[in-house]
């Protein structure tokens, strides 16, 4: 290898930072986004990733595991940003008792399928949805099929990048347990879109800000060293729907802890493609929003309106982990034949209803993240019952469990992978939570 390792590691932090912006742009407006890898061939590309295979060095399984992802995230930056524009193409033609002619878009229409607590108008915001949205199952079947023939050419082996479990052979049976487990807490009831509506928790709102805003978030979160020295980029905050709002914007605050945070050491030694430590702190905030101590110490809501609404947030994101175990169990079924009736059989198991096959690929969108989420969310249950035996039930106050969690991601190196008895163990722990919630 003719550059130093070291120059290496740097060139892959600028492209990953580079890919982080883009992603942003892309999901605002597709049509400006352009190629974030184009001036980052070097760590893009297949002749780099054969290189690094005779390198020698502990910087080296690391650099090879970003340089393939980077180097596929550029040659189907196309498909990606084709995906991208589909999910906001205003093509669905949208006319029903009460409403308006319009033509909508898929992302639009599923926006309206999670917003309205109208029965009949959110089945036919689904129904328009599983009807118009073939463009977007299109792009999403064309880029998995794209991705998996471009990793084949590469040489690189996807699952040993993208799980972050030992053994990765164990995750199905994860995913597999989770839904199993899960069952006494989820209610099958009504089609697929009814249990869709159910995980946004639209009436458990009590306590939470009007807007959220980046400024509530840090106030939560001031007491202690947290925070203390780090510049947090929170993104954009989602609006303020349900409990689902707050849990993706205390799951935002996580991952940007883990981001802002973490060794300073090499970047690829502190950040993986597919970043364990990430999907952990992003679980670990996003799970406060079940937890009756936080509702009444932190949102000041008293006791029992604390545990009525911990306990019907904590059955919301049941619905939540059990879609990311379908994600897991659909991993690669897009490339493959008959998806749409793995498609059906997953989801189905998942909701108590299927989700039409039309739809294979858009409810619930499928992706390589997919593994590092599951995985994140059962460690972070686990992480959630270190920090209450270590300092009580109002960790997320103390000083002392800031500096415990500060410490730990500044670890060098970090663990990328967790065992697979660590997220059976995390599976127990969140089971028992939820079971005690009632």
């Amino acid at each position: 290898m003719d550059v130093p390792l070291e120059i290496l590691d740097r060139e892959v932090a600028r492209a990953a930072a580079e890919l982080d912006r883009a992603r942003l742009v892309l999901a605002r407006d597709p049509a400006s986004a352009e190629s974030p890898l184009a001036t980052h061939r070097r760590v893009s590309s297949r002749e780099t990733f054969l290189e690094l295979a005779e390198a020698k060095g502990p910087l080296v399984a690391p650099l090879r595991a970003w340089v393939s992802t980077l180097t596929l995230e550029r040659v189907l930056w196309s498909d990606t940003v084709r995906l991208a524009s589909a999910w906001r193409a205003a093509t669905i033609p949208v006319e029903g008792p009460g409403l308006l002619a319009f033509l909508g878009a898929p992302r639009d229409l599923l926006l309206r399928v999670l917003r309205e607590a109208e029965p009949t108008r959110r089945r036919f915001f689904a129904d328009a949805l599983a009807g118009g949205a073939a463009p977007v199952a299109d792009a999403a079947r064309r880029l998995a099929d794209r991705r998996a023939e471009a990793a084949r050419l590469l040489g690189v082996d996807l699952d040993a990048v993208e799980i972050p479990i030992e053994p990765g052979a164990a995750l199905t049976l994860i995913a597999e347990r989770v839904l199993a487990d899960t069952a006494p807490f989820f209610e099958e009831r009504g089609p697929w879109d009814a249990s869709l509506s159910r995980g946004v928790g639209r009436s458990l709102g009590e306590g939470w800000p009007a807007r959220l805003r980046a400024r509530w978030l840090f106030e939560l979160f001031h007491v202690g060293p947290l925070v203390e020295g780090l510049s947090l980029d929170l993104g954009p905050l989602p609006e303020s729907l349900g409990a689902s709002s707050f849990v993706r914007a205390l799951a935002a605050f996580g991952a940007a802890l883990a981001d802002a945070d973490g060794p300073r050491a090499f970047f690829v030694l502190a950040r993986a493609p597919f970043d364990l430590r990430r999907a952990r702190r992003s679980a670990l905030f996003a799970g406060l929003a079940a937890d009756p101590i936080f509702g009444a110490r932190a949102l000041g809501l008293g006791r029992d309106r604390a545990r009525d609404q911990a306990r019907g947030v904590a059955r919301a994101l049941v619905v939540s982990l059990r879609l990311d175990a379908a994600r897991v169990l659909l991993r690669g079924a897009l490339a493959r034949p008959g998806a749409g009736v793995c498609f059906e059989e997953r989801t189905a198991e998942a909701l108590g209803a299927p989700i039409p096959r039309a739809l294979a690929g858009v409810v619930p969108r499928l992706g390589p993240g997919d593994p590092a989420r599951l995985a994140g969310a059962l460690v972070a249950a686990r992480d959630r019952r270190s920090l209450v035996d270590r300092f009580d039930e109002d960790w997320f106050k103390s000083p002392h469990a800031a500096l415990a969690i500060r410490e730990e991601d500044g670890s060098v190196p970090p663990s990328h992978l967790a065992p697979a008895a660590a997220l059976e163990a995390g599976l127990a722990e969140l089971v028992r939570v939820v079971g005690e919630l009632g």
